[in-house]
């Protein structure tokens, strides 16, 4: 089975509905979650055996003057992440939240691939109010802090 079906299974064992982009191995799909809607897009480089998640929140207006803020933001909420990153276009604003998975030489399961959307989808629900409370005005490190608590290291 390749990369793509073996994708297209695991989201309808998730109950996900996803499209498959024509000529493109690439299925993209939109995700409900309780702070708010994700534009998800998982695609399949046969390749180099590698799948990779895009997480991308809807409605998220960055600006050009918020980007420092929304970069800082998201360095903090990457730093011990376990699975996968934030990652931030610095022209033009655009935020992801990027997971992936290379298979070479093994055999890429539904499990790995559960694995992948379901962190994807927490990942971006946990850490979305810090991204709109930035958007808001509110400082990068107190956002971050009122999500993951208040940092172990002091500068003196």
């Amino acid at each position: 089975m390749s990369l793509i079906e073996t994708a297209a299974s695991s989201l309808q064992a998730l109950e996900l509905e996803a499209t498959k982009v024509e000529g493109f191995p690439v299925l993209n799909l939109t995700v409900k979650i309780p702070n708010g809607k994700l534009d998800m897009f998982i695609h399949a480089h046969e390749d180099t055996q590698r799948l990779l998640t895009y997480a991308r929140p809807q409605g998220l207006v960055i600006r050009h003057p918020d980007i420092p803020n929304i970069a800082d933001f998201i360095n903090r909420a990457n730093y011990g992440l376990p699975l996968g990153n934030f990652e931030l276009d610095m022209n033009d604003g655009e935020i992801n939240f990027k997971n992936s998975i290379d298979v070479a030489g093994g055999v890429l399961t539904n499990q790995m691939v559960e694995t992948l959307v379901k962190f994807s989808i927490e990942c971006v629900n946990h850490y979305l109010p810090g991204l709109k409370a930035v958007l808001e005005g509110q400082p990068s490190k107190q956002a971050i802090e009122a999500i993951d608590g208040p940092s172990k290291i002091r500068i003196v």
